[in-house]
């Protein structure tokens, strides 16, 4: 499963630019970008379900389940992080070889990570649930404060997949470290965030549409790719600098 495969990269090689790195997923790598990307799409097929019980229902049960889904969703989305990874230097990636092999690695922490964010979203999302579903206005400021949180958590979420992609850190080290990464990255921090607030926006309100995209293209390892070649470099030289990455 590597059509399109290209020869692996010398030992020295090195970071290809942000063009590149999308030719080089695209045209070398297309079979394993949209089999990763309908992957990801069967790992989200829980929390679709939990959310439309949710939406017909009204039950509680179901934001526990949109929860807990979290698990399916978070190992594989740290195994895309990885791809995005080798894929800047060119290196073979292969469905059993590569991807497979990322995934059992990151069961665990990947699962936990991924049951964090689900309910962090789910606590910043609840006041505009609940203003919605009751047809109560929300003030402009709560908005404003709703949209800075966003933004905050899909920046401090792609630090933390990428870290436990790369490096054996624990934990604590992975959170600690997307929270300092929030405000030393500076300007990358609000692209990355963008990139990935304008990602879940879409799939959450033009679902039919750009869910099967994400499926077809593989899209999320694409955009995996963008924002990897924004942060990677920076962040690791800090990470490298504080001598967090050990």
């Amino acid at each position: 499963m590597n059509y399109f495969q290209n020869d692996p990269p010398r030992e020295d090689a090195k970071p290809l630019g942000p063009v590149n790195r999308w030719f080089q997923a695209v045209t070398g790598h297309f079979c394993f970008v949209v089999c990763t990307g309908l992957l990801l799409g069967l790992s989200l097929v829980p929390a679709v379900l939990c959310v439309y019980g949710f939406l017909s229902t009204g039950a509680l049960l179901f934001v526990l389940g949109w929860v807990l889904s979290g698990a399916a969703v978070g190992p594989v989305w740290t195994a895309v992080q990885r791809a995005a990874w080798e894929l800047q230097f060119g290196h073979p990636c292969y469905l059993y070889r590569s991807l497979l092999h990322w995934l059992r690695d990151s069961l665990g922490q990947g699962a936990v990570l991924g049951v964090l964010a689900a309910a962090l979203w789910t606590l910043l999302l609840s006041p505009a649930i609940i203003a919605l579903l009751g047809g109560a206005p929300m003030p402009v400021w709560l908005w404003i404060c709703l949209g800075a949180g966003a933004l905050a958590l899909a920046s401090a979420g792609g630090y933390a997949f990428y870290q436990a992609a790369r490096w054996e850190l624990r934990l604590r080290g992975i959170l600690t470290n997307s929270l300092l990464l929030l405000f030393a990255a500076g300007w990358r921090s609000l692209a990355v965030g963008g990139v990935w607030l304008a990602f879940l926006t879409g799939l959450a309100f033009w679902y039919p549409v750009v869910f099967p995209l994400c499926v077809i293209t593989g899209l999320p390892v694409l955009l995996s790719v963008t924002t990897q070649a924004l942060f990677a470099p920076a962040v690791d030289q800090l990470l490298d600098a504080e001598g967090k990455t050990e």
